[in-house]
């Protein structure tokens, strides 16, 4: 490293990204063989900023950059860029074993400067390594390749990745589906299917479940469980949801009001718009309001319970329904029964399927619907395959179901096909 670039470090240690790229290229003209990119992110920099103040961060920030000057000796030369990254050359690299060798060296010594501190609890850092020729050969490229494994190290837990494809799909697909999943939203080529309830005791309707769908020539591009983080990350949960809603309560409209569930993220039942939108949405449908049920999972609930319970009050005074989805998967006390203002429990299906050949899951379900209805609660057993689960379901007191027995998620001239051979004229009485 020349003497030039050694001075500018003392004296401004954090480089801007052209001044980084043009100490790199400089770097690679200079190697003789290979060069390691070492690129060290801190993953909780403003946590650590926060707990500690800016000034005792940035000490402990300098004293590992100068800790990993004194381990890597002549053949290191450490950069500092942004506030909280370094990227760390180390020259004559062989292979990516000697890479590695010299990221272990960077751990070793983050836990020394850790231990000078005097940290209860030490940052997170994630490495990402890229060696030149073998990843790129410009600076650019390779401090791209660098960032893409640091990244990918981040999402597998691990403390340090060297480069290889796999880092680059692991990072850049998410980005790539968000980006189609816009696309789909603003276009309305999102499908919203709906999978039929049927009381038990006589087989009428009870109303159907709402469930996003996204799928390109017939085949689905991705599952609810993929997209709907997409949309929370991408700030894009409230305009999903009000794509879903504005849907189902059209189709409510159709049909004689038939009743209709939306599922609902912890994210948006705690929005500040949320009421607004259930009374734009309502009110632009014009359907009576409990017509609408929102389902939130049970361990969605749990998160938040107490602010959930507000949320819940409010959807009731405004007369929509509120239902307890996946219950029996989320670990909650029996105590929450007498705080919990929701109209509905959901057996989760894992619990019913099961039932006929598991006395657990048979005594489990029983329990649930006893004490569903001990709190006037009504219940709805998701997953119902066949006649025997039904009957069992029936014998049970169970209230309503759902499942292939019945139905799978229809398109919503599917569902207008479906209600027509059931004799549907209409809104029936009761609950579920």
């Amino acid at each position: 490293m020349s003497a030039r670039l050694a001075t500018a470090e003392l004296a401004a240690p954090t480089l801007c990204y052209p001044e980084l790229v043009t100490a790199l290229g400089g770097a690679i003209e200079r190697a003789e063989g290979s060069l390691a990119v070492l690129l060290l992110n801190v993953a909780d920099l403003p946590a650590v900023q926060a707990r500690l103040g800016f000034q005792p961060c940035e000490a402990l920030l300098r004293n590992m950059a100068e800790r990993f000057k004194l381990a890597l000796r002549e053949r290191g030369t450490v950069l500092r860029f942004g506030d909280g990254s370094f990227c760390v050359l180390v020259s004559a690299v062989r292979n990516a074993g000697h890479a590695v060798l010299a990221a272990e060296k960077l751990k070793h010594t983050i836990e020394e400067a850790v231990a000078v501190a005097a940290l209860a609890i030490a940052p997170e850092f994630h490495l990402g390594i890229a060696i030149c020729p073998r990843h790129a050969s410009d600076a650019e490229d390779l401090l791209r390749k660098a960032q893409l494994a640091a990244a990918a190290a981040r999402e597998r837990a691990v403390y340090r990745q060297v480069y290889d494809d796999s880092c680059a799909e692991q990072v850049l697909a998410p980005w790539a589906l968000g980006e189609a999943y816009i696309e789909a939203l603003r276009s309305g080529s999102l499908e919203v299917h709906y999978q039929p309830k049927v009381h038990i005791a006589d087989g009428r309707v009870a109303g159907a479940e709402a469930l996003l769908r996204w799928t390109q020539d017939g085949h689905a591009v991705a599952t609810p469980d993929v997209f709907i983080p997409l949309a929370e990350e991408a700030g894009l949960i409230e305009e999903t949801t009000w794509y879903v809603l504005s849907n189902s309560l059209r189709l409510a409209a159709m049909y004689g009001e038939l009743p209709v569930a939306v599922n609902i993220t912890p994210g948006m039942l705690h929005h500040h718009d949320f009421m607004e939108m259930v009374r734009t949405a309502v009110a632009s449908w014009n359907v009576k309001p409990g017509t609408l049920t929102f389902e939130i999972t049970e361990g969605a609930l749990i998160i938040d319970f107490e602010q959930a319970i507000g949320r819940f009050a409010q959807l009731r005074e405004l007369g929509v329904r509120a239902a307890i989805d996946d219950f029996g998967t989320g670990y909650s006390s029996l105590s929450y029964f007498k705080k919990i203002s929701a109209d509905e429990i959901k057996i989760d299906k894992s619990f019913v399927v099961r039932m006929l050949h598991d006395k657990a899951d048979q005594h489990l379900v029983e329990a649930i619907i006893r004490l569903a209805h001990q709190f006037s609660m009504s219940v709805v057993a998701e997953g119902v395959e066949d006649r025997a689960t039904l009957d069992a379901l029936a014998h049970m007191g169970c209230d309503c179901a759902q499942g292939h027995f019945f139905a799978p998620a229809l398109s919503a001239q599917q569902l207008g096909a479906w209600l027509r051979s059931m004799g549907y004229a209409g809104a029936s009485p009761g609950t579920c």
